[in-house]
């Protein structure tokens, strides 16, 4: 992948009053925690087939700020509270000869959704990929998510249906 460099920060023309979205960093790790547990919760009857997220947020670290980047993540604050974020996973395809970003599907507080925010935080990690050099930005959500559809990605992206099979590497701890 080629070099990485920090988000933009500039608004973007259809931005929401006091909105910024900016790249997480290492002192947001408590915050970006919280937003994953919270976005987890909610998904909780869904995430089921992944197993329990794990307690020790090390690998979280490794992989958003320790060379080599494989990771990177955007919060959406209006006027300095966190509302939402998004994140993006380096991926690579054997087919294509090429890296690719995976798009995690957005989250944002009950509040703060149908509001553009996601378009924001979207247009964030396209312009990530297109600075790494990607072929593509992959986006993956749940059919039913409000988000994806609110996405301009839907206007740009061809949708793919496929069936996702998860193994699990760990057996659930005993309660």
């Amino acid at each position: 992948m080629k070099a990485q460099y920090a988000a933009p920060d500039p608004a973007g023309p259809n931005a929401v009053a006091g909105l910024v979205v900016r790249p997480v960093l290492r002192q947001d790790a408590d915050l970006l925690i919280a937003l994953c547990q919270e976005h987890a919760d909610q998904r909780a009857l869904e995430r089921r087939p992944y197993g329990p997220p794990r307690n020790d947020a090390l690998e979280l670290l490794e992989v958003l700020f320790e060379p080599p980047f494989a990771a990177w993540a955007w919060i959406a604050e209006i006027d300095g509270r966190a509302v939402g974020y998004a994140s993006a996973t380096a991926g690579f395809s054997m087919l294509e000869r090429a890296y690719c970003l995976h798009l995690d599907d957005p989250y944002l507080r009950a509040p703060w959704r149908e509001r553009g925010i996601e378009v924001e935080l979207f247009r964030h990690a396209r312009e990530a990929a297109q600075r790494f050099g990607c072929l593509n930005l992959q986006c993956q959500s749940p059919q039913w998510s409000e988000a994806a559809r609110l996405l301009d990605a839907p206007l740009r992206a061809v949708r793919l249906d496929a069936v996702r099979y998860v193994v699990q590497m760990e057996e659930p701890a005993a309660a």
